[in-house]
């Protein structure tokens, strides 16, 4: 198939309206986001086993048809790795493409691996060995060379194949179902939104602060990200997550102490004072009953951990039964959750549920 470039609304609009008759889309995007707070999305590639799409996302004003046709009940959109194509789509239109199938998860449902590469099952099922030398391509150029689009367009050239040759192998093996309902919770919405309440749950180092410092992270943490978007930069341009977990311990109340931050810059000090300070003295005047709850884990019990060992166990001999990798059947950490709490956990349901979840309630209420 050749490749068309898009690079103007008549074209997109002619493209979108030939698509839109098809059963499912396979589906890629290139975007940056090194020096950006939020993605810039590039080029997307659209393959309706006909055709062959690069459409030219910064050239084009009027992106309409593209969100309509994306977020289009009556077909089916192919992704590999959907995650993050599915964020970067979301802030184009407020709105999650729905359906999705996404080949990786259901390469793991076939017993592919784990978070199997694109390449990786390009050349097992297709029998092609892609170039990945252009991964590192700076997608915001213009004009962009031939060989990258080339690179982009394969990247939904044999998307079409994958898809086919998986659908018929989860179908011939009654799996379809474990797919379809692990791609849905990727269409949720909530996932995707920007939530600047918790945003400081994404600090790792947050796990080790008591309630009382994790109020003021919680605020500073508000605050970074607020003005990250205001300024359209990497949240850790404006202040790394080791500084906000120091300034959190040590909560400077004025403007001498906060030399005492050896993570702080000056220039940060000289333009940001008064702002931290602020943020630290509200987050001080918050009642106790309204601090964040610590989000350390508590460590497993001696008897957990035999019950978890024994779990894992049984997963690993599920998951050679069935010829899938144990994580996909259950993480870690779905496991830990079932043994911490058997009663009131629902780290199993719907299809794990009825495979696994059953045999594994009873053999943990032997314990």
């Amino acid at each position: 198939m050749e490749i068309e470039i898009i690079r103007d609304t008549g074209q997109l609009e002619a493209f979108c309206e030939h698509a839109g008759t098809r059963d499912w889309l396979a589906v890629d995007t290139e975007f940056m986001r090194e020096d950006t707070y939020y993605p810039k999305l590039c080029l997307v590639q659209i393959a309706t086993g006909r055709r062959i799409a690069c459409i030219d996302t910064l050239t084009i004003d009027d992106l309409s048809a593209l969100n309509k046709l994306l977020n289009s009940k009556t077909s089916t959109k192919v992704f590999h790795a959907a995650r993050q194509d599915l964020e970067v789509l979301y802030m184009l239109s407020s709105e999650v493409p729905a359906p999705v199938f996404d080949t990786q998860v259901a390469a793991s449902a076939l017993g592919y691996g784990d978070q199997v590469s694109y390449a990786h099952l390009v050349n097992t099922l297709c029998g092609v060995c892609l170039d990945k030398s252009l991964s590192r391509t700076s997608w915001t150029q213009r004009p962009l060379p031939d060989q990258a689009i080339r690179y982009a367009a394969n990247d939904v050239r044999y998307l079409s194949q994958i898809y086919i040759c998986l659908k018929e192998e989860l179908a011939g093996r009654g799996r379809t179902h474990w797919v379809e309902s692990e791609c849905q919770h990727l269409c949720h919405a909530d996932q995707y939104r920007i939530d600047l309440d918790n945003s400081w749950k994404s600090i790792k180092s947050a796990r080790r602060l008591k309630p009382k410092q994790l109020v003021v992270l919680k605020r500073l943490a508000s605050w970074r990200d607020r003005l990250a978007m205001e300024r359209n930069r990497p949240r850790q341009w404006i202040m790394r997550d080791e500084t906000l977990y120091e300034l959190a311990v040590k909560q400077p109340a004025s403007i001498p102490s906060l030399t005492n931050i050896d993570s702080l810059t000056r220039k940060q000090r000289n333009r940001l004072a008064d702002a931290l300070l602020d943020c630290i003295s509200k987050a001080r005047q918050t009642p106790e009953q309204d601090w964040p709850l610590s989000i350390q884990k508590p460590a497993l019990t001696r008897e957990q951990r035999k019950t978890l060992k024994r779990a894992k166990q049984f997963i690993q001999e599920r998951a050679e039964q069935l010829h899938v990798t144990p994580n996909f059947l259950a993480s870690r950490s779905m496991l830990e959750n079932l043994v911490c709490d058997p009663e009131g956990s629902q780290a199993l349901q719907g299809w794990r549920q009825n495979l696994i979840g059953n045999d594994l309630e009873q053999l943990l209420g032997e314990e």
